[in-house]
């Protein structure tokens, strides 16, 4: 018995990742394996980016 199919049959929530994993394969394209982000995730990295850059911005033209 392979060390793969070993830890398949004692953890299931192993074999369940592989299952996904693996039907996520017969999808095509460059977005197979993608993750999904909200609309409010996307808009907290935006502004997280945003601040980023600004806060260098504002502490250099304040001297």
């Amino acid at each position: 018995m392979g060390i793969e199919r070993g830890l398949l049959q004692r953890d299931r929530a192993l074999a369940h990742r592989f299952d996904v994993f693996n039907a996520s394969a017969l999808n095509s394209g460059p977005q197979r394996f993608a993750c999904e982000i909200t609309n409010k995730e996307l808009w907290v990295i935006l502004v997280a980016v945003a601040a980023s850059v600004m806060l260098p911005v504002l502490v250099i033209l304040s001297v």
